[in-house]
């Protein structure tokens, strides 16, 4: 494996670098990040570049009622309760010498941190009913949103377990920081589309703008769904920005767009032209009018790269 994921964004070429470089270690990860992100899509790729052909099991910590958090992670011996009628092999035990992924780590109620809390620093646990450890031997992977260390200042999470958790912490960064990735990723999801809908689908120009133009607050998930919906929608063989139906209030302001590219004013001048432009779902008369400028101008500032 050559990189744990492709992308051309340098911040996160980095990251992908050093979780590749993590990745054969016992080295306890914990990734956060925006939803849609891609926080499964990479751990999944650190456990194939660590651990191939052992298990990955994935635990979502915010579905699992209190209640049954116990016997669902160590399972439980015939009998242990009233309803136990059946020995039950928890997930840390199905794991054996896989990959242990925690998603929503974060929601992990308190009962529950101190009983994975326990089990991190003794690396053995007990089916509920026995008095036997079993060994744990599992490397953890930890998925959380943003500001998790925020939630331990807080005292809404355990710092000791946090600690535990965090041996790397990484903070995957969100689509609208990593622009340059928009149209790559777009481009090979209509590809790989092709063979399910015997359509070949291309982004027209003004889509590839709007593309790159909108926040995606739901990051790679709510691009996908944008492409499958332009997939639905669109009656060609190019995607127009009336086909992905970006949702207007989703947009930001100019200032918004500032902050989040950091760029020289001529720039954030054009990227607002682009918004707008975006926004009008491609018409360049109507973006034009709204910017007070003409449409060549408006024409020079899209072709731009």
């Amino acid at each position: 494996m050559k990189a744990l994921f492709v992308t051309r964004n340098h911040a996160a070429a980095d990251l992908a670098r050093t979780l590749l470089r993590l990745a054969p270690t016992d080295l306890p990860l914990l990734l956060e990040g925006e939803t849609g992100v891609g926080k499964n899509f990479v751990a999944g790729r650190c456990h194939t570049a660590s651990r191939p052909g052992r298990p990955l099991v994935v635990v979502d910590c915010g579905a699992v009622p209190v209640t049954l958090l116990a016997s669902v992670l160590f399972g439980h011996r015939s009998g242990a309760f009233t309803d136990a009628t059946r020995p039950h092999v928890g997930l840390l035990e199905r794991a054996r010498d896989g990959t242990l992924l925690l998603d929503r780590v974060d929601a992990l109620p308190p009962e529950g941190q101190t009983s994975l809390l326990r089990v991190l620093e003794e690396r053995a646990f007990f089916p509920v009913g026995t008095s036997t450890p079993r060994p744990f031997r599992a490397r953890v992977i930890s998925l959380a949103g943003v500001r998790l260390a925020e939630r331990v200042r807080e005292e809404g999470f355990r710092a000791d377990l946090y600690h535990r958790l965090a041996g790397y912490h990484a903070v995957l960064p969100p689509l609208r920081q990593r622009p340059e990735d928009i149209l790559p990723f777009a481009r090979t999801f209509l590809r790989r589309r092709e063979r399910s809908t015997h359509r070949a689908v291309a982004l027209g120009h003004d889509a590839e703008t709007a593309l790159v133009a909108y926040p995606w607050p739901g990051n790679f998930r709510e691009l996908e769904t944008a492409l499958t919906r332009a997939l639905l929608n669109t009656t060609g063989n190019s995607v127009e920005p009336a086909d992905m139906a970006l949702p207007a209030a989703a947009w930001p302001d100019v200032a918004e767009l500032a902050a989040g590219r950091s760029a020289p004013l001529e720039e954030i001048e054009r990227l607002y032209a682009l918004w707008v432009l975006a926004a009008e779902k491609g018409n360049v008369s109507r973006a034009a009018r709204v910017l007070g400028v003409s449409r060549r101008t408006l024409i020079r500032w899209r072709r731009q790269p």
